[in-house]
């Protein structure tokens, strides 16, 4: 292995001191890319090959040969090209051959390689590698259509897009990405052709419903392709590739029509059915558009007309998805409130209506209802409509949290206490373990509107689901000493610091209140800190190094030697190295008062 690498070193010598003699790097930098290629030539020559290897070798590669042309239109460096950038040029190609060679498998080299020739220009290269590449890996439809884009785009030669197109249709008779492929190919060629033979004879549609000769391919890959891969999704894609071409009216209508034909019971069907009245340029009337066409329908009835395919729709499917996307459509046109935004904003309110009646409304939809009804004029219908809106969303989606917080907000805005309470009560027992942020909500409506009533909430919350009482404890404690004094926040802790679920922001909340009292008490202070390492001195480190610094800061630095025996017996083995990490680093820097998180 050493005797390769060393020759291949050698053999890079003449290109370093070429680099150096022009000034493109100096004596440091040169011996710094010598002895990083000796490292990477030493990790592919192991006996055990390694693809991240290749992959960091040839990239490193590929960052020099920036460079030196960084370093080349910086300081005006012309010569010497051949020597060095090609010669790094010809080393990524080497390497990259070598990893193909080793790792065929892996797609990702072929196209990584295709690439790189095309950035550096190893056009030859790269066609003989195309041909290897689809030997290999022709059970891959994105291998072929790789290998057709090229021709395409780089080559120029349709002729052998097509055939490479057919070869992988022979393997994969149903790949919709070849089909998509093919289809643009031909079509691409029909308007070349048809633009061609149009100085001497026009043929844009075909006499007695004959196909145009220069269109029988298209026909026949549009024909094949909706035959072999049944998916409304494919053919909506066909269909979408179709109006981005000129003087396809006619196929267009073939698409649809066939479309129609096939799957009138897919939603996607009638929402591509429907989204296209609303174009300016109207497929379904062909004759008048070939004789003028400016005449197209207005916005409004273009807008009723896609509303209209819409409710037939519905009516016809009865789903949840038809609904969706019959909303959706409506909520893209009101984008748009330029253009009779009272008509798009009335056919959306009552399509909302129908699809809740039709209990087909998603839950993102009535949140987009509620949004806007809570923007609309503040008026008594509008208030009335928007608490029974709410009702309904809450009763379709009783699981949802977004929606009871929307609907208790409202209800706490209206004062009515009665209501809101039951209301409240109902959420959170609804809702459960998700009912926190109706619990916080609830919170500072009672701090503001019945402030004799908080303790009394407090404990209600401590009786509540588990993540609400943990998260109210701090908060508990917060009021507490706000609003009373120290002694009764102390006895408050020690009432609820014992009760499940047990809560570590408690303590450290309870341990920052002693510390902003303006005489720290160190027996108080240390029961926090004790009560808290009996529920979490297992899993805490910060804790412990907590612990530490108040004794050094406030008490007995002697203490902490003590602690750290502690910590050491009642961590769990795998924090115990961690632990001692960050203690040595703190006995080293006392005045560090940061420490490490869990």
């Amino acid at each position: 292995m050493a005797e390769f690498v060393e020759k291949r070193c050698e053999d890079m010598i003449l290109e370093l001191e070429q680099m150096e003699r022009i000034k493109l790097f100096d004596k440091n930098e040169v011996r710094g890319i010598a002895k990083n290629r000796k490292e990477h030539e030493y990790k592919i020559e192991r006996h055990t090959k390694c693809k991240e290897d290749y992959l960091r070798y040839i990239q490193y590669e590929m960052d020099l040969l920036k460079l030196v042309k960084q370093r080349r239109e910086k300081l005006g460096i012309t010569q010497k090209k051949s020597s060095i950038d090609y010669a790094i040029a010809n080393r990524v190609n080497r390497l990259y051959k070598q990893a193909i060679y080793r790792f065929q498998d892996d797609v990702r080299f072929w196209i990584a390689y295709m690439k790189f020739c095309k950035n550096v220009g190893f056009q030859s290269s790269l066609g003989r590698m195309l041909g290897k590449m689809l030997q290999i890996h022709q059970d891959k439809p994105k291998c072929w259509h790789i290998a057709a884009q090229w021709e395409i785009e780089e080559s120029k030669d349709l002729q052998n897009a097509r055939q490479l197109l057919l070869r992988g249709l022979h393997f994969h008779p149903s790949s919709s990405l070849l089909f998509i492929d093919m289809y643009k190919l031909e079509l691409k060629e029909a308007l070349l052709k048809q633009s061609q033979g149009s100085k001497t004879e026009e043929l844009p549609t075909g006499e007695d419903g004959e196909i145009p000769k220069e269109w029988k391919r298209v026909h026949v890959v549009y024909e094949q392709a909706f035959k072999m891969v049944k998916d409304i999704k494919f053919v909506i894609e066909l269909l979408n590739v179709t109006k981005e071409f000129e003087n396809t009216e006619s196929l267009q209508n073939k698409i649809v029509n066939d479309m129609v034909k096939e799957y009138s019971n897919e939603p996607l069907l009638w929402d591509t059915m429907a989204r296209r009245e609303l174009l300016e340029t109207s497929s379904t009337n062909n004759a008048a558009m070939e004789v003028d066409c400016a005449e197209v329908s207005s916005l409004r009835d273009r807008i009723l007309s896609c509303n209209e395919i819409f409710q037939v729709a519905v009516k016809k499917l009865r789903n949840e998805e038809i609904w969706s996307l019959y909303i959706d459509c409506l909520l893209d046109l009101n984008q748009e409130n330029q253009s009779l935004p009272n008509l798009k904003r009335k056919l959306l309110k009552t399509a909302l209506s129908q699809a809740h009646q039709a209990k087909n409304l998603k839950e993102q939809h009535y949140l987009y209802w509620i949004k806007m009804l809570s923007n609309d004029k503040k008026d008594e219908n509008t208030q009335t409509k928007l608490a029974q809106v709410l009702a309904w969303s809450t009763e379709s989606y009783p699981q949802s949290e977004k929606l009871w917080h929307l609907r208790l907000s409202y209800l706490l805005t209206t004062n009515n206490e009665d209501q809101s309470n039951e209301l409240f009560k109902q959420a959170t027992e609804q809702l459960g373990e998700k009912s926190l942020s109706l619990w916080k909500m609830k919170l500072l409506h009672v701090q503001a509107k019945n402030p004799e009533k908080i303790q009394e909430f407090f404990q209600a919350a401590l009786l509540g689901p588990q993540n609400v009482a943990k998260d109210m404890k701090p908060l508990y404690l917060e009021w507490a000493v706000l609003t009373k004094n120290i002694t009764e926040t102390r006895k408050i802790y020690n009432s609820i610091t014992q009760q499940p679920p047990f809560s570590y922001e408690l303590h450290k909340k309870m341990i920052e209140i002693e510390n902003m009292q303006s005489k720290i008490s160190l027996q108080y202070t240390r029961n926090a800190y004790e009560l808290a390492i009996m529920q979490f001195g297992k899993n805490r480190t910060d804790l412990w190094l907590d612990y530490t610094i108040f004794e050094m800061k406030h008490g007995d630095p002697l203490k902490a030697a003590e602690i750290h025996a502690r910590a050491v017996k009642t961590l769990y083995a795998k924090l115990t190295d961690k632990f001692i990490a960050d203690y040595t680093l703190l006995k080293a820097n006392p005045e560090s008062k940061s420490t490490s998180r869990n």
